[in-house]
């Protein structure tokens, strides 16, 4: 498994806090569900199954964004 440190992803501020936890959501849903993750020095490090390059290319091509209201 590779570590990606995600440096814009610290646990202080609450909006850096919460842009990680969804980075880590849209990842376990949609890439790899035996993704890790853990602070080290104020940062996010994954550990997904796949590279960066892999996890770029996710983000720019294959990302569906979640819906903000589930009808029912």
């Amino acid at each position: 498994m590779p570590t990606l440190t995600l440096n814009g992803c610290a646990p202080v501020p609450l909006a850096h806090y919460l842009k990680a936890l969804g980075i880590l959501r849209l990842v376990a849903e949609q890439v790899d569900s035996n993704v890790k993750a853990a602070w080290r020095n104020d940062r996010l490090e994954l550990h997904p199954d796949l590279s960066s390059d892999a996890l770029v290319s996710f983000f720019g091509r294959e990302y569906r964004p979640s819906s903000v209201l589930a009808p029912w």
